[in-house]
């Protein structure tokens, strides 16, 4: 007999990744157990960036006002040569297309703090520390996941198990998903310090070093951290770099006299991908399923977009409106897209970790010669639960401007409350839907917002920046989906049916019942 579920998501594994996941699942109203083997979130940082797709999600999870006096805008990304000198700053884009600043440096524990506060504010959430994972059995109508405490056991039943459980990860193992190497492996020495006087040090926010004799980083943590990252060179020993070392190899930017130091260690960098990211009733996300190089700084990124695309659909899964095999359109939509920032990464820790002198030098000649770098431009999401077939913005990541409505002015998704929203031109949206995709809407509890004013509900918009992104592509609306990625758009209002009756065919949902 099959004993019924004690919860609805299990989550293993409880750093930022999994800590987002449980406060989207639980802010839909889900029952969420969070199991994490660490008795306490960890005291030194690990990741120390964040762009502005996921400010934006801070945004939605209501922590983004809670980090931003510890969050440090980053507009400026300073390469130098072999010979010390300039060799290129990379200038992202200003305005950030998610509303808020493109880059921004943290320092870890302060993001965790807010995002554990923010999931454990709902009554669903658990979060239980101290209990390994050490066994995961499945059947049709969930899991079974087995847990240790010391010599303390229990067993945890699930109608979904989600493994965000890092690089060495239980759950991959267990559900035997390989991974592909996509060839970049090096040992790197991470000194984490805390300044007396961060102005004093006169430093670049964030700057590469690319020195054949030693590739060296160093960035800002936060507003009072301060990191380098220093390669370790062949035939060096990881053991050779005591704290000693460290100091030896910051003396040229930063000594006792500056602040103390707070942390070093060797890590092996390396660019790794699964081979897919759901076995039956669970999933990986975050470094279980990808681990990228840092030098984009898009590792911890590339984690909470997993977690941002698979909680609105476990959320219609448990909510019983889409069928499972939504769950299958998660790793076909990520891992492209992640495969691409790795790639970028490995290309960008080519540059940078060139040891020969003359091609090092060669290298410079080239890079100077070149000009300023273009502007990054992410690969959008991999096929899955999109409107395709020549849609010019399906996969691509959403505007988010500034409009006003009713007197307010904000924000679009603090105006809507996030989860779908169909943005039009003029006219009332609804006008050209039947009471069958109407249904479809309400069930989707699909936020509607016109750009026209006169529009009962309707909005101003007060920065122009949707209204000039329509314009761009020449569209009547765009419909975009709970992870702020573009399900489709509609060159007029007669193609707006087509588009919400895609939406229900994509996303597995069966025909509404009309009184």
């Amino acid at each position: 007999m099959t004993r019924d579920a004690d919860i609805d998501v299990a989550i293993v594994g409880y750093g930022p990744v999994g800590q987002a996941l449980a406060a989207w699942l639980g802010a839909a109203g889900h029952r969420v157990a969070a199991f994490e083997r660490f008795d306490e979130i960890y005291r030194l940082p690990r990741a120390v960036h964040l762009d502005h797709e996921i400010m934006r999600m801070l945004q939605g999870l209501q922590v983004a006002e809670a980090v931003a006096g510890d969050m440090l805008p980053a507009r400026e990304y300073h390469w130098r040569g072999a010979d010390g000198d300039p060799l290129m700053i990379l200038h992202p884009p200003v305005p950030a297309v998610s509303g808020w600043e493109p880059d921004y440096l943290f320092f870890q524990p302060v993001l965790e703090h807010a995002l554990d506060a923010s999931a454990r504010a709902h009554a669903g959430v658990s979060v239980e520390r101290g209990w390994v994972a050490e066994g995961l059995e499945q059947d049709d109508g969930g899991a079974t996941l087995s847990l240790r405490r010391g010599a303390a056991t229990r067993s945890v039943r699930a109608r979904w198990v989600v493994g965000a459980d890092g690089a060495n990860s239980f759950v991959r193992e267990a559900l035997g998903i390989g991974r592909r190497d996509l060839g970049f492996q090096e040992r790197w020495l991470v000194v984490d310090v805390e300044p007396h006087d961060m102005d004093a040090l006169d430093l670049p926010v964030g700057c590469q070093w690319c020195d054949p004799r030693r590739p060296t980083t160093h960035v800002q943590s936060g507003t009072r951290h301060r990191r380098w990252e220093f390669m370790l060179l062949p035939g060096e020993r990881a053991e050779d770099f005591d704290e000693a070392r460290a100091w030896e190899l910051l003396a040229p930017w930063f000594t006792p006299r500056d602040g103390r130091l707070t942390r070093h260690a060797v890590y092996e960098f390396r660019s790794m991908l699964a081979e897919r990211l759901r076995s039956g009733r669970a999933l990986i996300i975050g470094d279980a399923a990808h681990l990228t190089p840092p030098f984009l700084g898009q590792g911890l990124c590339a984690g909470l977009r997993d977690a941002a695309n698979i909680a609105w659909k476990l959320d219609l899964v448990l909510r019983g409106i889409a069928d499972p095999a939504l769950l299958d359109t998660v790793g076909p939509e990520r891992q492209p897209q992640t495969e691409w920032f790795i790639a970028f990464a490995v290309e960008l820790g080519k540059v940078l970790c060139e040891l020969d002198p003359q091609k090092a030098a060669e290298r410079d000649t080239m890079l100077r010669a070149a000009g300023p770098p273009p502007a990054l431009d992410p690969a959008p999401l991999g096929a899955g639960a999109l409107h395709r077939d020549g849609d010019p913005l399906a996969g691509q990541l959403a505007i988010q401007g500034r409009l006003e409505r009713g007197g307010r002015e904000a924000l679009l998704d603090d105006l809507t409350g996030g989860g779908f929203t169909l943005i039009t031109r003029d006219g009332d949206p609804l006008a050209a839907l039947g009471p069958e995709l109407r249904a479809v809407l309400d069930t989707l509890r699909v936020a509607v917002v016109s750009l026209d004013p006169a529009t009962p509900g309707g909005a101003r918009d007060a920065d122009g920046r949707t209204t000039g992104w329509l314009d761009e592509h020449a569209l009547h609306a765009v419909l975009v989906r709970p992870d702020f990625y573009v399900f489709g758009c509609a060159s007029a209002p007669a193609d707006l049916p087509a588009l919400i009756g895609d939406l229900q065919e994509r996303l597995f949902l069966p025909t509404p019942t009309i009184p």
